[in-house]
């Protein structure tokens, strides 16, 4: 028993840990691919709102280069702003507005454009092959020309600006943008996973760069490093990030990097508590077993060790049955009940003897009982016949059949069979009431020989004996009619009884099909039914119904089973 019961609570033990395991990692599992999901979609809109805010800014600078050359008098007067001075400019804008009726002045126009677009940190315009540069700053936006070349620099965009007559280029304008608004909008994100974002222009130029709160000085100034001297191509190829990127029509491209090493760690440091926490559940619960297990066991140890003393002969000892297990304790009570009701059977056992004795005598005499019934009916029977009383012979015959029948302990019968017997026991009710009851039985060859329970007939004819008939009129009748249709067959006991209400019926055929919960007293129609679907499954059905006879019809109809429809079918068949 030792070795039986540890063996058990060892498979407790391992039950308990790998449910606890299988928990554990599934929690662990789900909680990483929440994590990753969620990232995947944070670094995926990262990437959409970096790409939509640099088209957009790429959209304005197309939008406001289409505006400075919408002309060749706009090329004209752009080309007059940077060859003369400023009021000879002026001069000459105010010539130019006389003429086409627009007044078009360059400064005019930085200065609403910065004001319209405060994203505009500066506004830059540089005519082909030109030694003067126009600068105009959110702090400065009337601007001022400046000799010298620009040169490009931070999250700058630059647009062509083109003569609309001949196609050819006149110059470049340069619009540097804020970075502060686009990082304040990543900021709301909350990436929180390593993330940076980089902007490079198609000549590998670093125009934006992002990085989450999670990434350190180090490791964004590596990654700027590698991208503002055109080596972010390598730097990806390392396989230190994992990489989204878009390429946009400008020619731009925008990269997403999140760091493979420090994405690790961060999954290590959030799946290492859920597995903390399974560790100790798994050992919380596996001491609490043993603590259980510890008085049951104790407790059945006391148990088996008396039990074993019982089964050396000692019959008055007794289990503890106040022990701290009450199912241990339950158990000790029917056993110690049970020793007491055997040591009242030892003592009772010469009593059960005789009794014994007794009760063979009763079964034998219960063999002989029957038979001598049979013969005395048989002897009166035959007196009958010598003495020409032959309808009292018939009398006697029948009820004899009927017994017989009665006492038969078979469980089945044919519908032949059946309808025989039932026939007998019609017959007696029309001897004793011959100008009363006149009755009618219609039976199908290809019926006759189909198997149904014992007592399936007989208990719906003496239903109509019991509660239908009245004899004290003339005209009561009776007729038995069973057929077969395909694998169905159907038996109709019709007659012109009393009749019942349409609530009376209903309430018959419902309690008919209701399941049997109590012995029944009598053969009735619910047991008929009950015993029917128990032989042939659920295609049985029973119902009471009105019939053109002011009385009523009990119906029965069945699906035979395959095996016994095959039969009579094949047997119809050989007799054709």
């Amino acid at each position: 028993m030792h070795g039986s019961f540890h063996r058990l609570v060892r498979i407790y033990i391992a039950i308990l840990a790998a449910i606890t395991v299988l928990v554990t990692v599934g929690a662990a599992f789900l909680q990483l691919r929440a994590v990753n999901t969620t990232l995947q979609q944070k670094q995926s809109l990262v990437l959409n709102r970096v790409s939509d805010t640099v088209n957009r800014y790429q959209e304005m600078a197309s939008d406001m280069a289409g505006q400075i050359t919408a002309t060749s008098g706009n090329v004209t007067n752009l080309e007059t702003f940077f060859r003369e001075p400023l009021a000879d400019y002026a001069n000459f804008a105010i010539d130019q507005s006389r003429q086409t009726g627009q007044y078009y002045f360059v400064p005019t126009e930085a200065n609403t454009a910065l004001l319209r677009n405060p994203s505009i940190s500066a506004l830059r315009i540089q005519l082909q092959n030109g030694e003067k540069v126009y600068a105009a700053t959110q702090a400065n936006k009337g601007g001022q020309v400046h000799r010298g070349k620009y040169t490009i620099s931070g999250f700058t965009l630059t647009e062509a600006l083109n003569n609309p007559q001949t196609l050819a280029n006149v110059g470049m304008l340069a619009l540097t943008f804020s970075q502060t608004p686009l990082k304040r909008d990543l900021d709301q994100i909350n990436t929180n996973g390593h993330i940076q974002a980089v902007v490079v222009s198609g000549t590998d130029r670093l125009l934006f760069h992002f990085s989450d709160g999670q990434v350190g000085r180090t490791e964004a100034r590596v990654v700027t490093k590698q991208a503002a001297a055109g080596q972010l191509a390598s730097l990806l190829k390392s396989g230190q990030y994992q990489l989204h990127q878009q390429s946009l029509d400008s020619g731009l491209t925008v990269y997403t990097l999140m760091d493979q090493a420090a994405h690790r760690q961060q999954e290590v440091r959030l799946v290492l508590p859920i597995l903390a926490v399974g560790g100790i559940l798994l050992l919380l619960l596996i001491l609490a077993l043993l603590f259980t297990f510890r008085n049951y066991q104790a407790q059945l140890a006391d148990m088996v060790t008396r039990m074993h003393k019982i089964g050396g002969g000692r019959l008055t000892m007794q289990l503890n049955d106040h022990g701290p297990n009450e199912d241990l304790n339950i158990l000790a009570d029917g056993v110690n009940d049970m020793l007491a009701e055997i040591n009242q059977y030892v003592y009772e056992i010469y009593q059960l003897k005789i009794s014994q004795q007794e009760a063979n005598m009763k079964a034998l005499q219960s063999q002989i009982n029957p038979h001598f019934m049979y013969n005395t009916l048989e002897y009166i029977r035959m007196a009958a016949v010598a003495a020409g009383q032959r309808e009292l012979a018939q009398v006697v015959f029948s009820f004899g059949s009927l017994l017989r029948n009665n006492t038969d302990q078979q469980a089945t019968t044919t519908v032949g069979q059946e309808v025989t017997f039932v026939e007998k026991y019609i017959f007696l009710y029309q001897i004793r009431y011959p100008d009363q009851l006149a009755y009618q039985i219609q039976i199908d060859d290809a019926v006759r020989d189909v198997v149904i329970p014992k007592f399936t007939i007989q208990p719906l004819v003496e239903n109509y004996f019991v509660h239908g008939v009245n004899f004290a009129e003339m005209n009561n009748a009776i007729e038995i009619r069973a057929h077969r249709v395909g694998r169905n067959v159907a038996i109709a006991i019709i007659n012109n009884g009393k009749d019942l209400s349409d609530e009376e019926l209903a309430r018959v055929n419902q309690k008919v099909v209701q399941p049997i919960v109590t012995q029944p007293e009598s053969i009735g129609l619910q047991n008929v039914y009950a015993r029917l679907v128990q032989f042939f499954g659920e295609s049985v059905s029973l119902t009471v119904q009105h019939n053109a006879y002011h009385g009523i019809t009990t119906m029965v109809t069945f699906e035979l089973p395959e095996r016994q429809g095959d039969a009579d079918d094949s047997s119809r068949a050989s007799g054709r």
